[in-house]
Formats: structure tokens, C-alpha cells, sequence
């Protein structure tokens, strides 16, 4: 028995119209992927934004819980700073800080204010409870909406959409 190899045969190529359309197929693929992996991308936004506010509100519960004393949440033009209650506290590590983006914006409800128009700040108390508030983010990938719970401080989504 003789081993050869076969004789190349003249249709062993892929012809132009096939390796078009295996390019048409392949690009229609990632036409149709492209838009859920900008959601994917828009919705991991919007939960490192809630995620980087969260920790703020999180260090406000713990300072006020391990320092007995009151700490406060103040929004002001650049920033959301945490700042103790009571003046005087010189010897205090300062409190966190989170400075939003240029397009970003977190604003502070407070369904239990007995003013309207009150001052922008949320404040926790030295047993670890805090006011109720609604926090609402608006920013490039979308918005959000969060209730923080007094005695807990624990934030629920109320509404979450991307752009």
C-alpha cells in the first residue's frame, strides 16, 4: 500500500463571497451586542455611584456610633462632607468626603423636616440612628432613587434607570 498525500483539489479556499458573509454575519453580531453591553456598562455606573455615597452614609453611622457623638452629613458647591455636630472638636480625624463628577448630583430630601427650605445636611445621631432621608443621583448613566431608613441607615432603591 502506498502512502501519498492527496492532491490539493481547486476547492479548497474559501471563495470572496463566503468570507463576506461570514464578515456580515460577525458584524451583525456585534451590532446587536453592542447596546446591552452599554446597559451592562450604564447600569455598573449607577451602582458605583450609590456604592460610593452608601460608604459615605456608612462612615457617618460607624463615627457616630464608636466616638458617641453626633455627626453630619453637609452638602455644599463642591462636595458631600461629613463634619461632627458639635464645634470644638479639634482633636477629630475629619470625616469622609465625596466630591461628585462635573455631571453628577446627589440631592437630600428629608421627609421629616418641620421647615421647608431647611439647611442641606443629614445628620446621625450618637446611637446610630439618623433622619430619614431620600436620596436622589442624577448623573451621565442615569438616575436613581434611594430611601435611607432612620434607625438602620440602610439605603432601599426606590427607582434606578439608565440612560
Amino acid at each position: 500500500m502506498r502512502l501519498t498525500s492527496p492532491m490539493p483539489r481547486a476547492r479548497d479556499a474559501f471563495t470572496l463571497l463566503e468570507i463576506c458573509l461570514a464578515l456580515m454575519i460577525g458584524l451583525l453580531l456585534v451590532l446587536l451586542a453592542a447596546p446591552a453591553v452599554a446597559g451592562v456598562l450604564a447600569e455598573q455606573r449607577l451602582k458605583d455611584s450609590f456604592e460610593r455615597f452608601d460608604h459615605l452614609v456608612a462612615e457617618a453611622k460607624q463615627r457616630s456610633v464608636q466616638e458617641q457623638r453626633g455627626w453630619r452629613m453637609v452638602w455644599d458647591k463642591q462636595a458631600i462632607v461629613l463634619v461632627p455636630m458639635a464645634r470644638g472638636d479639634g482633636g477629630l480625624a475629619p470625616g469622609g468626603r465625596l466630591v461628585p463628577a462635573h455631571d453628577e448630583s446627589f440631592q437630600l430630601q428629608r421627609p421629616a423636616a418641620l421647615q421647608n427650605g431647611a439647611l442641606v445636611v443629614w445628620d446621625f445621631w450618637p446611637n446610630g440612628t439618623c433622619e430619614p432621608a431620600v436620596i436622589s443621583y442624577a448623573g451621565r448613566a442615569g438616575s436613581w432613587e434611594a430611601r435611607y431608613d432612620a434607625l438602620t441607615a440602610h439605603g432601599v432603591f426606590n427607582r434606578s434607570e439608565t440612560r
